[in-house]
């Protein structure tokens, strides 16, 4: 193939629009994202030395297709792989795989199809790559929506108020996190509520500041339980997507975005009661919907969300090449 292909670990700058268009056109065609939030702010702020990599496919100085690998130590490297809509079935998609693969670090490389487009799916498949892991995404109704909604009429569930146990309630308080104080106590039970969790455990204070300046990033949304000391022994990070994130066309909707209880505090029911007044803030937002990500072999998690009202819509899966899969 002749078409130019870029392999860096520093993406130039000229480059950061068009890679973000053709990631928007793709979205805009397949009704969903193929980067996810992590790799559009790696692809906007840029990455830490050493920790990711960037493989550009250009034609005629157009960016027709794109990947990004985030390093990992223990772990296999996670890909993301977009081609422009306009140029599929040109063979970009297998290029780009064979690329990730061929750079790939001693642990191999695994790759995401979001939403498990047909595009994406026949492509992984046709290279000799195989699923190995799942994320379920899960949605619930906020308010009662008519039979017009597809899968209608849906009808919201109730969402009781958040209560604590008395010896919790003596411990922590349940309040707003708050810009210029909570992020260290933050990234402290972050990294200990998902040690064994590679993506979200290894988020930076860099990381945070950066989604602290997106434009849905509202502090009213993201409770913590803090102690007195200021620690944080869970937390509920909630988020809003203003372009409907395939629930709506014209409305904003919400997302559990992240919870997390420090390892000392599991078995406490905090995880359940910051559920629970995330989901009563978005609901008082006036949102209709609200969504999530869950890993597919996470059934207690998934038992915790259906309890609560949710049930399955789509799921992404990661696809590893077989050579790698062990």
């Amino acid at each position: 193939m002749s078409t130019p292909l870029t392999v860096t670990d520093d993406l130039s700058s000229d480059l950061v629009e068009p890679v973000l268009v053709l990631a928007e056109a793709a979205r805009a065609t397949d009704g969903v994202a193929p980067l996810s939030e992590q790799t559009l702010l790696r692809v906007r702020h840029g990455a830490p030395a050493g920790s990711s990599r960037f493989h550009v496919l250009a034609e005629e100085g157009r960016v027709v297709g794109f990947a990004f690998v985030e390093r990992s130590e223990d772990e296999p490297d996670s890909g993301e792989v977009v081609v422009d809509p306009e140029r599929r079935g040109r063979g970009y998609g297998a290029t780009l795989l064979r690329s990730i693969r061929e750079d790939a670090g001693p642990n191999g490389i695994r790759v995401w199809a979001h939403g498990r487009t047909p595009a994406a799916v026949a492509t992984a498949e046709a290279e000799g790559w195989i699923p190995a892991r799942e994320l379920h995404k899960m949605r619930m109704p906020l308010r009662d929506l008519g039979p017009e909604v597809p899968g209608g009429p849906w009808t919201a569930p109730e969402l009781p108020e958040p209560e604590l146990r008395p010896e919790v309630a003596e411990r922590v308080r349940i309040r707003p996190f708050v810009v210029g104080q909570d992020e260290h106590a933050w990234l402290t039970a972050n990294s200990r509520a998902f040690a064994d969790h590679p993506e979200q455990g290894s988020l930076t204070l860099d990381d945070l500041l950066q989604r602290e300046v997106e434009d849905w990033f509202d502090p009213r949304g993201f409770f913590v339980a803090a102690t007195e000391n200021g620690t944080i022994a869970a937390y509920h990070w909630t988020k809003t997507h203003a372009d409907g994130a395939g629930l709506s066309d014209d409305e904003t909707v919400g997302e559990v975005y992240v919870v997390g209880v420090d390892p000392d505090w599991q078995g406490t029911g905090l995880g359940r009661a910051l559920t629970l007044a995330g989901l009563r803030h978005l609901r008082d937002s006036g949102l209709p919907w609200v969504h999530l990500y869950v890993d597919g072999d996470n059934r207690a998690a998934v038992r915790l969300y259906e309890s609560l009202g949710f049930s399955m819509w789509d799921t992404d899966v990661m696809y590893a090449p077989i050579a790698h899969e062990g």
